[in-house]
């Protein structure tokens, strides 16, 4: 088995995360082939699979979950097998935009180490630590619209079904294309998407689009200038899929009462206000706190917003709690004693008339934002672990890079010392080996080999 036993997400530009697994002594004992629970990256579902490629090496491989027919995933990955002794002496191999389909949704490398080789990095047990970083996801789905049919297919993703319908494109009524959840009924979600039609230089794209989609699976519409035949004729639909997170709204009572909801995983929550304070604090409380399993951890991540009660034109309909996002562990326990929210908002400020935040029946609203979830072998952990973490893969990031960069520098060095030998030796002038001394050419001549 191998067991996903930490999760990091480094904040970079191409959304990095980076997982390590505990790879049971099943493969490198008993020989047996292991694969991991399905785990999620990018709003996709992927598990990893380690096999023995006769019986002299491993394979390892990455697994795409969520596959649907029309779509493809592109990804960076990064298989690293961790030293017990050093990190000069990892195992690593990589792709960069990696395409995964319906008929192809395995990558990987089929002899990676063999298993003479696995003494480095396994312990006293038969086990070791796999690392996999995983960057750049992107997800695209392709169809062809044709009237009479103005629907897509249900595409798969983020945990939901979606589709997307066109309407008009005749001469009364201009083409309109709008993406619709066909799941989660009564769900509101953030989600961002592109929307492209056609292909080459003719195709028209709508930019990135980020909107709310409401309960009922609604989302804005996008009106492209098209001709009014293109659909009878057909064309070609891409969407992008970027994200999606799972929202909740929540009227919550000034006086104390605590409000239950629920996350994407179905687990209860409570929030209540707090007063106690000389601002209004939101204590969140994790009610199924009890269903994490023995001897894992639950690492949960959101956002939370208070919403105005009457917001001035131009004026945001919501403000952001300082401290978001919010990130947790939790481990079965018999309860939960709760994490504070600060706001912004003064308790002596409820009472006043006015008060933006305060709705009708002394109420504030707040609206939740759910990000990553997963569930971790091993308890033994805290929230300040992430930092040393993190700290550790920028680091081993960074001396990759400057040892390109130096690498590159010598290469550079070595070709001007060549080239000044070759220039001295035309002009007949002197040279240090007239004189009994080697010069730095010469001396850097014996490592060509190193790079060649």
């Amino acid at each position: 088995m191998a067991l996903l036993y930490r999760a990091t997400r480094l904040k970079d530009r191409a959304d990095t995360h980076v997982f390590t697994f505990v790879v049971t002594r099943a493969i490198t004992v008993d020989r047996d082939d292991v694969n991991s629970k399905d785990f999620c990256c990018a709003h996709q579902r992927w598990a990893v699979a380690l096999g023995r490629s006769g019986d002299a090496s491993l394979g390892v491989y990455l697994v795409w979950r969520g596959v649907c027919e029309g779509m493809r995933v592109y990804v960076d990955f990064t298989f690293t097998l961790l030293s017990k002794d050093h990190f000069t002496a990892n195992e690593s191999f990589s792709g960069k935009q990696v395409r995964f389909t319906a008929g192809c949704a395995a990558h990987g490398r089929v002899r990676c180490v063999s298993f003479a080789e696995l003494n480095k990095f396994t312990d006293a047990r038969g086990q070791f630590l796999l690392e996999l970083s995983m960057s750049k996801v992107r997800t695209l789905y392709s169809c062809e619209l044709r009237a009479p049919r103005l629907d897509t297919p249900p595409i798969a993703f983020a945990g939901f079904d979606w589709s997307v319908s066109a309407s008009g494109g005749n001469n009364k009524e201009p083409l309109s294309l709008r993406l619709v959840r066909l799941s989660g009924e009564g769900q509101m979600c953030r989600v961002r998407f592109a929307l492209a039609l056609g292909e080459g230089e003719r195709r028209l794209h709508s930019g990135p689009l980020e909107c709310i989609c409401d309960a009922d699976g609604h989302t804005l519409p996008w009106i492209p200038r098209v001709p009014s035949r293109l659909l009878s004729k057909g064309v070609r639909l891409t969407v992008e899929l970027v994200w999606v997170t799972a929202l909740a709204e929540l009227a919550i009572p000034a006086g104390g009462r605590a409000v239950t909801c629920y996350d994407r995983d179905k687990q209860a929550w409570a929030i209540r206000c707090d007063m106690q304070s000389e601002s209004v604090r939101l204590h969140m409380l994790y009610r199924d706190v009890h269903n994490v399993p023995l001897n894992h951890l639950r690492y949960v991540s959101w956002s939370a917003w208070l919403l105005r009660a009457n917001p001035a034109p131009g004026e945001p309909d919501s403000e952001e709690l300082p401290g978001s996002p919010f990130r947790h562990y939790y481990a079965q326990e018999l309860t939960d004693d709760g994490l504070m929210m600060e706001t912004s908002l003064l308790v002596e400020d409820i009472s006043r008339p006015g008060c933006p935040f305060l709705h009708p029946g002394s109420e504030l609203r707040v609206r939740l934002e759910w990000g990553d979830t997963y569930l971790l072998f091993q308890a033994n952990y805290h929230v300040y672990d992430d930092l040393c973490r993190l700290q550790g893969h920028q680091m081993r990031r960074e001396i990759a890079a400057l040892q390109a960069e130096n690498y590159s520098l010598e290469r550079q060095l070595f070709s001007y010392q060549k080239s000044l030998a070759y220039a001295q030796a035309q002009a007949g002038e002197p040279t240090a080996a007239d004189s009994g001394r080697r010069s730095p050419a010469e001396r850097s001549l014996s490592t060509d080999t190193e790079y060649a």
